[in-house]
This record gives C-alpha cells, structure tokens and sequence, in this order.
C-alpha cells in the first residue's frame, strides 16, 4: 500500500495513525479444529511474522537507517536501547522507550528503526527547517510510517509540524544531502495518553513471554482454555497449577497470539477478563 497524495497520506494517517498501542486490533483468527500441537507447530513454521528472530541464523545488530545515534547517558532523560530483530532501537526518554516497546508487540511490523527519516518542511515564514522523526516502522504490506514521539501538553504544537511536514509531501533529506519525495506513506503522532504506563507493563509481558515461554505449558493451557465456557478470569488460569511463572508466561504467550483476549484496555492482572478465540 503506497500513498503518493499528500491528502491520502493526511487520512491514513487520523484512520491508522496507531491511536491504540495495547495490542494489535485484528489478531489472527485460530482454527479451533486443529489439535495444540499441530496448531502452535503452524505458530512456529511462520514466527517471524511474530517479531520474532529466526534461531537458524544470527547477524549482529546495528542502527540501521538511523540518522544519528544518541548519546548512552544524559542527566535529564532515561536513555538507552532495544533490539527488534538485527535493529537497536534507541530510546532518549521514558516516554519513547514505552512506544518502541509497543510497536514490537505489533504482529505486522516488520521493522523498526530509531532517529528516522530526517525530513524537510518550510515554516510558516517559507523558511526550509529540519524535522527527525523518533521512530520509523514498515509494516507487512509495506506501508511506512514516520512517528514522532511528545508529551500531551505539546500535541498541537506538534501537529502544527506534522501539517507542515506533510505540506512539502513528507521529503527526507538523505546523508549525502539529495531529497527524497515521499519517504514515508504516512506520520503519526504518539503522546503519552496513548503510550501509557499500563501499555508498556503488557507490552513488555508479551515481549518476555515471547523469549521465555514453555511450548509444552502453552498446549497444555490452550488445551484447557479452548474448553472453558464463555469468559473467564486471568487469575483462574493459576489455579492448581504447576509452577505459577510458567503459567503465567503460558497465558501471556497465548494472548500474544491471539489465542486469548482480553475484554477491557489498561493493565492486565489477575482479575482482568479473558477469552478464548
């Protein structure tokens, strides 16, 4: 999907602008007639399209297309750094470091590269200024969208400048200081309203249950879940069961997938409502 019209890239932006950073909204329907195993065996024949790196191969990660790599230590701010696949991702606030956590909980992101596009906009006196994007993303069907990271409190301000980046047709300016018209199909504003506190405590969950899951527990619990009636409590899932933390990891793994929902947004905990898909 590629926008070429300014206008388009406007609307795909406020339709997809990533308003819901709690997890994906469309997540893959399961087929309830497969066994567990023969079902997860699927999981993994296609984990990269989970964020997930391959086990076969290592490359060692860089910054990618970053147009500049922050300082490791600065007294004002939490800076420091991730991994999504063979990129590091670098954050320079708390702030920032909760939305890229987010974005790697997407299931159809692809990439994600920090301090990109370095983008060219003219302000309201028609002079020529430099934008840097915090995050750019490509999700699976190739759309790329730039996205700026603020507090609320400067939202219009920096909507103000998105209008104006969108204006000159989303132009990045490369290293070797040629233009290039339309680097990203969309931008999308991430403050901290969306970014919260509880969406980072579940995206960082999955992440974990993604690295730390027990196949043969996740089975089993789907195994039990696909059996339960209507809804049911996370906390339930503990119940005289074997050891809590591989459980729990189980559930988060399943909710990752899309195996389990949850009912509500915020925080999920022990009295949160589940579904099986």
């Amino acid at each position: 999907m590629r926008h070429t019209h300014k206008i388009t890239k406007h609307v795909y932006l406020k339709r997809a602008g990533l308003q819901d950073l709690s997890f994906p909204a469309n997540p893959i329907a399961s087929d309830r007639s497969l066994p567990p195993p023969a079902l997860f065996a699927s999981y993994r024949a296609a984990n990269t399209e989970w964020g997930e790196r391959p086990t076969s191969a290592w490359l060692e990660p860089d910054h990618g297309l970053a147009v500049r790599v922050p300082a490791l230590k600065q007294a004002k701010t939490a800076r420091g750094h991730t991994f999504y696949r063979d990129t590091i991702v670098y954050h320079e606030s708390e702030l920032e470091h909760r939305v890229s956590t987010a974005l790697q909980t997407y299931r159809n992101v692809t990439r994600i590269i920090s301090q990109y596009p370095k983008v060219e906009y003219a302000d309201v006196h028609g002079v020529f200024r430099h934008h840097t994007f915090d995050y750019f993303i490509e999700l699976a069907d190739e759309t790329q969208i730039a996205i700026a990271v603020k507090y609320e409190r400067k939202r219009q301000e920096m909507i103000e400048l998105l209008e104006l980046v969108c204006a000159n047709g989303i132009t990045g300016v490369n290293k070797d200081g040629s233009r290039t018209h339309g680097i990203a199909d969309a931008v999308a504003l991430v403050t901290n309203a969306v970014a919260t506190h509880e969406t980072f405590e579940n995206a960082y969950f999955v992440l974990s249950s993604r690295n730390h899951h027990d196949e043969n527990e996740c089975t089993a619990l789907y195994e039990i879940v696909r059996e339960l009636p209507g809804t049911f409590r996370f906390g339930q899932l503990l119940v005289g069961c074997g050891p809590r933390a591989k459980r729990r990891t189980a559930i988060w793994r399943l909710i990752d997938l899309g195996l389990l929902t949850p009912l509500s947004h915020g925080r999920i905990d022990e009295l949160t409502w589940l579904r099986c898909v």
